[in-house]
């Protein structure tokens, strides 16, 4: 496979940005294009789309062939790769037909509504022979990787605590939102990002705790705890922030000799004794890596070692848990993973 060509399905908000990642590494020269979208509803593919993530859009090749439907694509079009971004409760049933027709499948987060359905995606991939990946981009973003670095080589000593964090004002731009039946609410959709950013980091957890309010969609808070055997991790997620920016994210470690401080792109170390530096955090756009590091896996013939579906289908099984003490009232669950 000299090029890998790519069909996106389902052309929302988040899909603006991949084809602009997409965009961005074919004019640096990397073998991967774009040539086919597929969406159901054909007239908004040219139009914008508002989301509360920023990012580069930018528009799309006049070029690149639209279609209705995936059955439609399939039989038309000819391609090596699926980047599905449809709502979560159709990645099962899209995954598995793209993988069993011989597609490999980038498949936007969270995996799938249940660990079952993740099971059966990874169970489509090896049956196919054709590689799966799932967008959790937290594992390509330079600051959760300058963090990892922090935890791997103790620079700043032994991790004493993490708090990990996500809010954002509810997500207008798609009615699905509204569905916990589509999407798993916050505490599937927005809260997965942070749970696998810390099985990343850290591994599994020992048990898990958490409080969840969720009276409607739009107003749907969770706070996490994270048990392990020296640290624990408190990951909040909001969807009814009402800050000024509409989204805001980063974390706050706590190590024997300094603090490591994220909010949005900038990283600061925060010593003991009172200084204050920039931290030395690379340039690099997550999703622009994360589709480099599927494509790059694909040429190699094998998964992505640094994001296997195997793991994304434990962040979900996390998250199940994490459910279940929700339920309890915040009771600790033991993680039997």
């Amino acid at each position: 496979m000299s090029k890998i060509k790519v069909a996106i399905i389902g052309y929302g908000g988040i899909a603006r940005l991949h084809y602009a990642a997409y965009k961005s590494l074919t004019d640096a020269g990397f073998p991967i294009e774009v040539v086919a979208v597929c969406e159901k509803n054909k007239e908004s593919v040219f139009k914008s789309v508002s989301i509360n993530l920023g990012g580069n859009v930018v528009a799309l090749d006049e070029k690149i062939h639209i279609y209705g439907d995936a059955d439609e694509l399939i039989a038309n079009e000819s391609f090596d790769m699926a980047d599905i971004c449809l709502p979560t409760f159709l990645h099962k049933a899209m995954s598995v037909k793209l993988l069993m027709a011989g597609k490999h499948v980038l498949c936007e987060k969270p995996m799938a509504l249940t660990s079952t359905e993740c099971s059966e995606m990874v169970e489509a991939s090896k049956a196919s022979g054709k590689h799966l990946m799932i967008g959790q981009c937290l594992r390509f973003a330079p600051t959760y990787k300058y963090l990892k670095q922090c935890i791997d080589d103790k620079r700043f000593g032994e991790l004493k605590y993490l708090e990990l964090y996500r809010l954002c004002d509810y997500p207008k731009w798609a009615a699905d939102f509204a569905s916990l039946e589509k999407t798993g609410g916050c505490i599937l959709d927005t809260h997965v990002h942070d749970i696998d950013i810390a099985r990343f980091l850290l591994g599994e957890p020992n048990e898990v705790s958490c409080i969840e309010y969720k009276d409607v969609p739009r107003c749907q808070m969770a706070d996490t705890r994270l048990f392990y055997d020296t640290v624990t991790v408190d990951a909040k997620v909001a969807w009814d922030e009402t800050r000024l920016v509409p989204f805001v994210a980063g974390y706050q470690a706590r190590f024997d000799n300094a603090d490591v401080i994220c909010e949005g792109a900038s990283v600061v170390i925060d010593y003991k004794g009172g200084d204050r530096v920039p931290a030395e955090v690379e340039d690099s756009d997550m999703i622009r890596e994360e589709i480099k590091g599927f494509a790059e896996a694909i040429l190699r013939d094998e998964n992505c070692p640094d994001n296997s579906p195997e793991s994304s289908m434990m962040s979900v099984k996390l998250i199940e848990c994490i459910k279940e003490s929700a339920a309890e009232r915040g009771a600790k669950i033991k993680y039997n993973f």
